[in-house]
């Protein structure tokens, strides 16, 4: 008796309802879940890119891409924003085949390179973009990030 052959979807996502939403919350860190006000504001973007990962039509997987437009010759460039696969189906090629869907996104909206930042700590990451082609350009970057507030700081000197 043969048994069913195992398949892999990925769909670029243009349009979520309220059943799909709650399924990728499934996938979003703990505490986060699908807004419908701001999930529709990025996908109204065209420069924002969501994916969806199904494994026999269960939702398995998702990435998040932000098309970046440059000001010189390059043109675009992509950022892989976010990734991430259920825990039960990890180990299957999900994540590989999300970060393929992202790269054929990128050359199609014109950016010549997809980039991602991760942690050193995070081993499945960091195994995951490896074996994808992704190669590290740099070891002593840090990451700066700014909280946004209604005011300005007037100690800030603006």
């Amino acid at each position: 008796m043969e048994t069913p052959k195992q398949q892999l979807r990925i769909e670029h996502i243009s349009q979520v309802d309220e059943a799909l939403g709650r399924q990728v919350s499934t996938l979003l860190d703990e505490g986060t879940f699908w807004d419908k006000e701001q999930g529709e504001k990025f996908l109204a973007n065209k420069d924002n890119s969501l994916f969806l990962a199904f494994w026999e039509g269960k939702i398995a997987g998702f990435l998040t891409g932000y098309r970046l437009q440059r000001i010189d010759k390059r043109k675009a460039e992509v950022l892989l924003y976010e990734i991430s696969v259920h825990e039960n189906f990890r180990k299957r090629g999900i994540g590989k085949a999300l970060i393929q869907a992202l790269k054929h996104w990128a050359k199609e909206v014109g950016a010549d390179e997809v980039w991602v930042i991760t942690n050193k700590s995070n081993t499945a990451a960091v195994a995951m973009y490896e074996s994808e082609g992704g190669l590290i350009e740099a070891t002593d970057e840090q990451m700066y990030t700014y909280k946004v507030s209604d005011h300005i700081d007037s100690t800030s000197g603006e």
